[in-house]
């Protein structure tokens, strides 16, 4: 029950005129004595809504928008109900209330009524009105005072209104409002009393998102308005509205982040936005463009966090002298586990996942990151994936793992960020005259024993839609030809299967591609590195060219793995100032028209205390991570 005013206009009071009697009021029940209101609401007004039970918002008289009352109002004074607006003066601005027995001074009137003398309830949820707003929500007090024989009252707004303006494609879901600072937008509040009545002060409510919902709303060309009621109050660092369409696609607008004064009889109205999906903009009042600098909005892209981690070489092989890490080590696994938590990723793939490391089994990498803070709700792993072909002939079926198994990718994804809409693998050839099958759906099985794990994936904040991939070539021995230069290409055949006959998507790929010479400290890229790069980006090369790389990864950038008859040195010791010694890599291939844009690169440095008293990471490999955005 509130007259509200364009925000930056002439503020225009709602006056509420209560002319108490002492009246014979007849119900169907009884004749009761009761006390006649007289609740008038200033101005003329059409009515733009005729259903619900509340009051609403009028159509616009110059700078005003009236509110004129609804079926089934009610008003409250000290606490006791009136009766119920009539069908018959829905859409009035004068109605009379009737209010039973005879409340003493000061008489202290709220609206919505409620049976509290000093509370008004704020709803959590919201509902959509077209053209109006939720009369729930429209909460309004005041003090009546006598002058002669009659009563009245200067009815005070609560709230005041948010009109967003929206237009694009999709149907809508929900909006949630949210505070940058402090401030309560829902609950029970208490209003402020003296001898006098309601001082206008308020405290209470409750912490958290006021949901506004506004589910089977569809965009279109046209400007749709939403009327969100907040608290009058001090915003000290502004809002941020989230909307939500129903296909869990969301867009940010955030507004008044100097802070700002919402008064409680203004209506504020914001420029019109389309929605882009995983779009964040700074939005400013439609009023005040000209007094705020600029008035452009600003952009962040939205992105994901991308990991990779290969997590051992267990095995001590016939003939050469590699140290061996004890993953049935309670710390190792500890550290194991905090550097897959520690990537912070949505979408990340592990590399070397042998047949003990799968769920339920002595070393289960699942389990082991979930004990270290990764959650085990949101993460979804797909790991139905061979590593080579086996004796057994049943990789995974019902979980039966080959006993050889120690070369598998595997990948793990955030289900609240990434979709998966299909999935799968092929094998990477190592005969360099076959790099592709002549079927085209797989690479040559009979040869190598590395895949390329692949997903079809879909961004739920912004809808974009990638290519993610994690694989693993074989060792580089320090010449440029070999198993590892096939692998190259053969990879590079397989991302042009991707792009040319099934979707041409940007394609994310990462893993352990083994380029650094394990036979000599040279310090520049081998072939088999430079053949990759002429068609793949690297994210670390194009990270550290546009000069976002931190000096810490620049001197310490990357794997700790790859140099003479030992895999296991101290990182620092081991990698520092030898890019050629970074073996494990996030590399990207745009498409035509949809690009992915790395803008940072780090790696995790989780470590533990080894039996001869030096400090040891868990893996002969460091977890490397990048974020990349969405054009």
């Amino acid at each position: 029950m509130m007259n509200l005013v364009k925000a930056g206009a002439m503020t225009v009071a709602l006056a509420v005129v209560i002319a108490p009697g002492c009246n014979k009021v007849e119900t169907a029940e009884e004749m009761v004595e009761g006390m006649v209101l007289s609740a008038s609401l200033d101005g003329d007004g059409q009515a733009i809504q005729d259903e619900g039970t509340k009051t609403m918002l009028a159509a616009k008289d110059g700078d005003t928008y009236q509110v004129l009352w609804k079926t089934g109002d009610k008003i409250s004074v000290n606490g006791t109900l009136s009766g119920a607006v009539a069908s018959a003066d829905n859409g009035k601005k004068n109605v009379d209330f009737t209010v039973s027995g005879s409340p003493s001074a000061p008489y202290k009137v709220l609206y919505p009524g409620t049976t509290s003398a000093n509370v008004i309830s704020l709803p959590a949820t919201q509902n959509y009105v077209e053209g109006s707003f939720d009369g729930a929500a429209a909460a309004a007090w005041g003090n009546a005072v006598k002058y002669g024989n009659n009563y009245g009252v200067r009815l005070n707004n609560f709230c005041g209104i948010l009109r967003l303006a929206l237009n694009g494609s999709g149907t809508l879901d929900r909006i949630e409002i949210s505070t940058l600072g402090s401030e309560k937008l829902r609950g029970s509040f208490t209003m402020t009393t003296n001898s006098s009545g309601f001082t206008g002060a308020f405290s209470g409510g409750t912490a958290g998102v006021l949901t506004y919902n506004c589910s089977g709303v569809a965009l279109g060309a046209s400007d749709k308005y939403f009327h969100i009621l907040v608290p009058a109050q001090n915003y000290a660092s502004g809002l941020v509205a989230t909307i939500y369409r129903t296909d869990g696609v969301f867009m940010r607008l955030r507004f008044w982040k100097d802070g700002h004064k919402l008064a409680n009889n203004k209506l504020v109205e914001f420029e019109s936005r389309e929605f882009t999906p995983g779009r964040t903009e700074d939005v400013l009042a439609i009023n005040s463009l000209t007094a705020e600098s600029g008035g452009e909005p600003t952009s962040e892209r939205p992105g994901i966090t991308v990991g990779v981690y290969n997590i051992k070489m267990q095995e001590n092989r016939s003939g050469e002298n590699f140290d061996y890490i004890d993953m049935d080590r309670a710390d190792v696994q500890a550290a194991l586990g905090a550097s897959i938590a520690g990537m912070g990723a949505d979408i990340f793939g592990i590399n070397e996942i042998g047949a003990d490391n799968m769920p339920g089994k002595t070393n289960d990498i699942k389990a082991m990151a979930i004990a270290q803070g990764l959650s085990s709700s949101d993460y979804t792993w797909k790991m139905d994936y061979p590593n080579k072909v086996s004796e057994s002939g049943n990789f995974f079926s019902g979980y039966t793992y080959p006993a050889t198994m120690y070369y598998a990718n595997v990948f793990a994804y955030n289900k609240n960020t990434i979709e998966v809409e299909s999935d799968g693998y092929v094998w990477l050839c190592n005969d360099e005259d076959d790099y592709w099958s002549s079927a085209k759906d797989a690479y040559k099985h009979d040869t190598g024993r590395h895949t390329a794990v692949y997903a079809k994936c879909r961004h739920k904040v912004s809808g974009k839609r990638f290519w993610f991939i994690v694989t693993h070539f074989d060792t580089y021995y320090g010449n440029d030809d070999g198993d590892n230069l096939h692998n190259v290409k053969s990879f590079k055949i397989f991302a042009q299967h991707l792009k040319n006959d099934v979707e041409d998507l940007p394609i994310i790929a990462v893993g352990d591609l083994n380029f650094g010479s394990k036979e000599d400290d040279k310090t520049t890229d081998c072939t088999n590195y430079t053949e990759l790069t002429s068609y793949w980006t690297d994210v670390y090369d194009k990270v550290k060219a546009d000069g976002n790389m931190t000096d810490y990864y620049k001197t310490y950038d990357g794997t700790q793995s790859g140099s003479q008859h030992n895999y296991y040195y101290p990182f620092i010791t081991f990698t520092k100032n030898h890019p050629d010694r970074r073996l494990d890599h996030i590399i990207y291939k745009n498409s035509s028209s949809k690009h992915v844009i790395p803008t940072s690169y780090r790696t995790i440095r989780r470590t533990y205390v080894a039996e001869d008293e030096n400090t040891w990471c868990p893996s002969d490999h460091l977890a490397v991570v990048a974020y990349m955005t969405f054009d």
